[in-house]
């Protein structure tokens, strides 16, 4: 068996990619389901203790994680536990036997005489994911499924050496389950990451004895809100920062999982098909507190509509172009503006509202040595006059004096000499 076959075929593509993620300044991967599954999508799991063969196998998963590891990237999988897919085994011993399957009590069925329908179940004869009748929704709450779902991560880990778990649908889980599974994977690996799949407030499920993190998806909205709206001010803008950054605890916000868009969203570009305010938006996203992530595709300003357009494959043959060479380029400088630059990655930040341009936003982050850097966005249709002076770290549509619409603008200012 040549290494190729050992490792699925995918050996020399996962080192290639790891290469070029290395050089863009990427620092970890969350990956979509990798498990067995029926869909392109595969969030309808076959077998959680299996790669699918669409991607390689345990030995390619090995090799991922050890190799990433050796660049500096951390590997995060998805779990996909609300849900499995119609042909996880225990669902198919239930469709066989009905209520007298030892997995009966691992499902929710109300109708057991219509169990084996093909439709959608919106007449509740079993809860499922999105009433699609091939993703039954598992009970959480049942001792069993816990106690799998447990050994499951728990493989995860020691197999694969994984560094963290976004729980899919994660406020659609028992709150039982995920303080059962926290106690069980912190004892193994205590720096592992848990985060949750929650579109909305998710206060409750930040208590310190579920997840360390949520998916901020409010901060995701407001920022595309006010872009959207030509309508809004600087104030409301500042208004929905500070709101997302007060409803959890500061070791919450240190480590919340910031994204401007998802394989569950359109593409950040084509929220406006205008490349100055999608860098402008990237500007937030890489100075804001929290654990910033792009999109697959986001370096090169890929374009996509809503699911399941946003989901379209990387064109690997165009990476080389100028156009897209161009791009990587400016995200390189925005990583590694984040990486090293210790004061945009704090969590300090205040709004002066210094000036009188009502879409023109300023805010100024503070690290424990005094050290200040000013982020301008300029979100409206007229030029601004830039007040001051500083080191400029990034900047689009500055001239040295004139910040120009849709322009951005982040230097460093009032710099403490140690």
């Amino acid at each position: 068996m040549t290494n190729e076959e050992k490792f699925g075929g995918n050996l020399e593509g996962i080192r290639q990619k790891l290469s070029y993620l290395e050089k863009l300044g990427i620092t970890g991967i969350y990956l979509n389901p990798i498990m067995e599954a029926e869909s392109n999508h595969k969030y309808d799991t076959t077998d959680y203790t299996k790669i699918d063969p669409s991607f390689g196998n345990g030995d390619t998963m090995k090799v991922l994680c050890k190799e990433a590891h050796e660049k500096g990237i951390r590997i995060m999988v998805d779990a996909v536990f609300n849900h499995c897919g119609r042909k996880f085994a225990p669902w198919m011993d239930v469709l066989k036997n009905g209520k007298n399957s030892r997995y009966a009590d691992w499902f929710m069925v109300e109708n057991w005489e219509q169990i084996g329908k093909r439709a959608d179940t919106r007449d509740r004869r079993f809860y499922s994911f999105a009433f699609s009748d091939g993703m039954p929704k598992l009970n959480t709450s049942n001792e069993e499924v816990i106690q799998y779902f447990c050994k499951i991560c728990e493989d995860w880990i020691r197999d694969y050496d994984i560094d963290g778990i976004r729980f899919d649908v994660g406020n659609e889980v028992s709150h039982r389950f995920l303080k059962r599974i926290r106690e069980h994977l912190k004892k193994i690996k205590p720096d592992i990451y848990l985060l949750g799949e929650i579109w909305h407030d998710a206060s409750q499920w930040l208590l310190g004895d579920e997840y360390d993190s949520v998916m901020n998806y409010p901060l995701l909205s407001g920022i595309h809100d006010f872009f959207l709206d030509q309508t809004m001010k600087k104030e409301e803008f500042e208004y929905m920062v500070n709101r997302c950054y007060t409803m959890y605890m500061q070791q919450n916000n240190n480590v919340l999982f910031n994204l401007l868009d998802s394989h569950d969203t359109e593409r950040l570009i084509n929220r406006l098909h205008n490349l100055d305010i999608f860098y402008q938006q990237l500007a937030i996203l890489f100075t804001l507190p929290g654990s910033p992530c792009i999109y697959y595709g986001t370096e090169i300003a890929m374009e996509g509509a809503h699911d399941p357009d946003c989901r379209r494959c990387m064109p690997r043959s165009e990476i080389e172009s100028d156009e897209n060479q161009e791009r990587i380029g400016t995200i390189n400088r925005l990583i590694m503006l984040r990486r090293n630059e210790k004061t945009c990655r704090s969590p300090h930040f205040h709004f002066p509202n210094t000036y009188e341009n009502g879409r023109c936003v300023e805010y100024v982050k503070i690290d424990e040595e005094g050290n200040k850097i000013e982020i301008l966005l300029n979100a409206s249709n007229e030029n601004v006059r830039v007040k001051g002076e500083g080191e400029i770290l990034f900047a689009r549509k500055f001239d040295g004096d004139i910040l120009g619409a849709n322009g951005t603008l982040i230097r460093k200012i009032g710099v403490t000499i140690q």
